[in-house]
C-alpha cells in the first residue's frame, strides 16, 4: 500500500511505531536480513535493554567518506537506546549475521552524514524536516535531534556465496507467497457491511405525515469504494452515526430537508478508525458534509421510492445531486434511505491510496445514508 508523508508520520507518533508500523518493520526486517536488497539495506539486531531479548530493526545505511553510518530518523528512539545500553555491540544481518561495533558520532560531525542519509534512504525523508538538497547549515540546525552511529566493522562487505543466493531466493519466494496470501485473506475476510437500506420491519403508520422531523439515534451515513487486490474485488466501507438535521413535511410533501454528516467519526467496516479516510476527505479542514433537498418530494403511500434532487457539500465544494430514495412511515416517524454516486475529482478530493503492484482503489464511490426521523 502506498502512504502519504502525513500517514507515514502518523505511524510513529512520539517516536514509537503503531500496530501498522510494527507489522511493516517485522516484514522488512526479514527481507533485508535475508540480503535481498543491496548492502545499504540491513537489519540491526541488538539486545533489548530491559528484556535482554534480541530486537530487530530494518534500517538503511548512509555511506560517507568510506564509512557506513546508521541514522535514526525518529530521533532518540527504541533502537538507539538499546544500542547505547549494549555499549554499541550489535549484530548486522544482510544475508549473514556479523558482529559490529557502533560508535555514536558527535553532534558537530552529523550534518553531512544526515544529508547523505536523506539522499540515499527515501524512507527517512517524511520524518526529518529538511529537504535532502538543503544547505548544510539547515542540517546542522537539527543534527542534535537525530543520533548517528558509525559502523566500526566489515559487517557490510559480505562475500557473495552461491548457497546464500539460493537461500535468499528461497526466502524471497516464501515471503512473496506469504504476503500474497495475507493480502487475499485480508480482502476476503474483511467485514463489509451491506448497503444502507430501510430497516427490515416497521411499525404501522400512526396519524398523518405532515410536521417537522429531526434526525434521531440509529441514523447512519457513509460511503463505499470498490477495491481490487490480486484480481479479487470487494468494497471498502466507511460509516458514521454523527448526523444532525431536520426535515419538513407539508401537504404530503417533503418540502425542506438539510442534514449535517460528521466525517470525523467515520470508521471502517470493522468499526475501527481509519486515518486514510481523514487524509482523503481532509477532515482537518472540512470535518462535515451537508445534504440539502432543493425540490419537494411527494409522499403518497406508506412506503415510497422517489428521485430526490438536492445538493451535496463535501470538502467545501457544493454540487447538485440526484438521489434515489426510499421513504417509509414507521409509527409516527419517517425512515429515509438512499444513495448517490460520488466522483472524487468533482470535490477535489485526494484519491484513496492504493496497494501498489498488488491492487488499487477506484477513483469514485457511492455515498449512502439511512435517516431515522422523529417528530421534532
Amino acid at each position: 500500500m502506498l502512504y502519504s508523508d502525513d500517514a507515514l508520520r502518523a505511524m510513529y507518533v512520539g517516536g514509537r511505531g503503531n500496530a501498522t508500523a510494527r507489522r511493516f518493520a517485522r516484514f522488512w526486517a526479514a527481507v533485508q536480513g535475508a540480503g535481498v536488497f543491496p548492502r545499504r539495506w540491513v537489519t540491526l539486531e541488538v539486545p533489548g535493554r530491559r528484556t535482554g531479548r534480541t530486537t530487530r530493526f530494518p534500517l538503511g545505511l548512509a555511506d560517507y567518506r568510506g564509512d557506513w553510518y546508521l541514522v535514526s530518523m525518529l530521533g532518540d528512539c527504541n533502537w538507539v537506546r538499546n544500542v547505547r545500553a549494549a555499549d554499541g555491540q550489535v549484530t548486522i544481518r544482510h544475508g549473514r549475521a556479523r558482529p559490529a561495533h557502533l560508535v555514536e558520532v558527535p553532534v558537530a560531525e552529523r550534518a553531512p552524514i544526515i544529508r547523505r542519509y536523506l539522499q540515499k534512504v527515501p524512507g527517512g525523508r517524511p520524518h526529518i524536516p529538511v529537504r535532502r538538497t538543503a544547505p548544510l547549515a539547515e542540517f546542522e540546525a537539527i543534527a542534535a535531534r537525530y543520533p548517528v552511529f558509525r559502523m566500526d566493522s566489515a559487517a557490510t562487505s559480505p562475500r557473495k556465496r552461491r548457497r546464500w543466493l539460493r537461500w535468499t531466493l528461497a526466502v524471497v519466494v516464501a515471503l512473496v507467497v506469504l504476503l500474497a496470501g495475507a493480502v487475499v485473506a485480508a480482502v476476503k475476510l474483511q467485514p463489509v457491511p451491506p448497503p444502507l437500506a430501510l430497516p427490515a420491519s416497521a411499525a404501522a403508520p400512526v396519524g398523518g405525515v405532515d410536521g417537522s422531523y429531526a434526525a434521531a439515534s440509529g441514523s447512519l451515513a457513509g460511503f463505499r469504494i470498490q477495491q481490487t487486490v490480486l484480481g479479487l474485488t470487494s468494497d471498502v466501507v466507511g460509516r458514521t452515526g454523527d448526523i444532525s438535521g431536520t426535515a419538513t413535511v407539508a401537504s404530503g410533501q417533503v418540502t425542506a430537508a438539510t442534514f449535517r454528516i460528521g466525517l470525523l467519526a467515520l470508521t471502517s467496516g470493522d468499526g475501527k478508525r481509519a486515518p486514510q479516510f481523514d487524509i482523503s476527505l481532509d477532515t482537518e479542514h472540512h470535518p462535515d458534509a451537508t445534504v440539502t433537498l432543493t425540490q419537494p418530494v411527494a409522499l403518497d403511500s406508506a412506503t415510497r421510492s422517489a428521485t430526490a434532487t438536492g445538493t451535496l457539500t463535501l470538502h467545501g465544494i457544493t454540487r447538485p445531486v440526484t438521489v434515489r430514495v426510499s421513504i417509509r412511515q414507521d409509527g409516527t416517524a419517517l425512515d429515509v434511505a438512499g444513495s448517490t454516486p460520488v466522483t472524487f475529482a468533482d470535490y477535489e478530493l485526494l484519491s484513496p491510496q492504493g496497494y501498489g503492484p498488488f491492487g488499487s482503489l477506484a477513483d469514485h464511490g457511492t455515498a449512502e445514508f439511512l435517516f431515522i426521523l422523529r417528530r421534532a
